[in-house]
C-alpha cells in the first residue's frame, strides 16, 4: 500500500470516530465546536477528512468528548461499538434474571425445609 493512501485512511478513521464519537455523546456540530475552541465550519471539514486537525485541537476535540485522543484513531466500527452497548444491557438483564432466581430457589428451599420439619 503507497504512503498516501495510508495516510488517507488514517484520515478518514479519524474523521469517521470524530464523528460517531460525537453523535454517540448526543453532541451537535456546533456544540462540540464550541465545547472544543474551534469553528463549527472546521469540525465539519474535520469530520469529512478535508482538514487534519493539530495534535493540540486533536486533544481539545477528545477531551471535549470525554475520551482519550488515542481512542479517535482506533480502527473500531460504529457497529462494533453498538454491540458492546447490546452486549452490556444484556449483561445487566443476566445479572437481575440471575439475582432473582437465586430469591426464588432460596424461597423454594426454605419452604421444603419448613414442610420436613412439619412433618
Amino acid at each position: 500500500m503507497k504512503k498516501n493512501a495510508r495516510g488517507e485512511m488514517l484520515r478518514s478513521l479519524l474523521s469517521r470516530n470524530i464523528r460517531q464519537f460525537r453523535v454517540d455523546s448526543g453532541l451537535s456540530q456546533a456544540e462540540l465546536a464550541e465545547k472544543a475552541g474551534i469553528s463549527t465550519p472546521y469540525l465539519g471539514a474535520v469530520e469529512r477528512g478535508d482538514k487534519w486537525p493539530s495534535p493540540a485541537t486533536l486533544a481539545d476535540i477528545a477531551y471535549s468528548l470525554g475520551i482519550e485522543a488515542y481512542d479517535l484513531f482506533k480502527p473500531e466500527s460504529a457497529s462494533s461499538r453498538e454491540v458492546r452497548k447490546i452486549i452490556a444491557k444484556l449483561a445487566r438483564g443476566i445479572s437481575a434474571f440471575t439475582g432473582q432466581s437465586v430469591k426464588l430457589l432460596n424461597s423454594v428451599v426454605k419452604e421444603s425445609a419448613q414442610k420436613k420439619k412439619e412433618n
